[in-house]
């Protein structure tokens, strides 16, 4: 007795072998991409060079800037290297005055004087040392209402100084767009407002901050000031 066996094609479901390959090899490639992804998302802000391009939206530079005097911005890490910036104007014969936020909390003792010294002495000492006189340089009183620091600053420069045909407003990269703005707004339209930035985006003081809160100021400013 003879027994046939069915064709095996024909007795068992044929595979496709694209279909499959398909399938194994679509998932490694979305987990790397994903993988790709999230690395370049984590490692890119860890390179200066990254982190400056990020940073070119919020910067404004007038290379030539002049003016009647320059205003420091207060606060923040960068303090000093915008003062160093500063006192560069005045050697330059750009501005004659320096003007400075009259902070009088504690900046620590100074042994030299054997007394506290407050933080607006500590940046008249520091223009000293790059050959700024103390008589160049003004310190203005903090406004009553300072929930908006740059702004209150921006206004508080234009009630002390109402009439300046120019002022130079001079700070760290990454704040030059949103102080421009606020002293745009704030002085009066027949001043001269320009922006000197203390260095260029990859070499500030404030490069490794958090870029982002910077843009969500900036936002927020666009509708208060």
């Amino acid at each position: 007795m003879a027994f046939f066996l069915p064709p095996l094609s024909n007795s068992l479901p044929r595979k496709s072998l694209r279909g499959e390959g398909a399938r194994t090899l679509f998932p490694r490639h979305r987990f790397a991409f994903i993988t790709l992804g999230v690395l370049a998302i984590f490692l890119a802000p860890s390179f200066a060079l990254i982190r400056s391009a990020f940073i070119y939206p919020l910067y404004v530079h007038h290379p030539g800037a002049s003016g009647d005097v320059a205003y420091v911005m207060a606060d923040g890490s960068a303090y000093f290297e915008r003062l160093h910036a500063a006192s560069d104007l005045i050697h330059l014969g750009r501005v004659q005055k320096i003007l400075i936020l009259n902070e009088t909390d504690s900046a620590g003792f100074h042994f030299t004087k054997q007394r506290s010294c407050t933080r607006s002495e500590r940046a008249v000492d520091y223009l000293g040392l790059w050959g700024v006189p103390a008589a160049s340089v003004i310190a203005i009183d903090r406004a009553d209402d300072t929930r908006f620091g740059s702004l209150s600053e921006a206004r508080q420069v234009a009630k002390r100084f109402p009439d300046l045909s120019s002022l130079v407003v001079v700070t760290s990269a990454p704040h030059t767009r949103r102080s421009y703005l606020a002293f745009q707004r704030s002085m009066p339209s027949a001043t001269r407002v320009e922006v000197y930035a203390a260095s260029p985006p990859i070499e500030s003081a404030e490069l490794w901050l958090p870029i982002w809160v910077e843009y969500s100021k900036l936002v927020i400013y666009f509708f208060v000031s």
